[in-house]
């Protein structure tokens, strides 16, 4: 009875442990992802990461808050009169 007892209170403290070891990533992620998804100003556009070329893409945002491709321009000449960075 006392081993199974004690088995037992092995098993509570080391799902405790992975609980609270759990705990700090799921708020990271949560972080995260509400960092990663900052919402834009509909009819803002801006500049994305170069691409090999010299071609940046050009982004714009939509009526949702998120980031689309530009329709009408979808590419700037890198060093030209291209929209702000993202």
């Amino acid at each position: 009875m006392k081993s199974i007892s004690k088995f037992l209170l092995a098993g509570a403290v080391a799902v405790a442990m992975i609980a609270i070891s759990a705990a700090p990533s799921e708020a990271a992620k949560k972080k995260a992802k509400a960092k990663a998804a900052a919402p834009c100003t509909p009819g803002m556009v801006c500049t994305g990461k170069a691409a090999s070329g010299g071609l940046s893409p050009v982004m714009a945002c939509g009526g949702d808050g998120k980031w689309y491709p530009a329709v009408f321009t979808p590419w700037c000449v890198t060093g030209g009169l291209c929209p702000p960075a993202c």
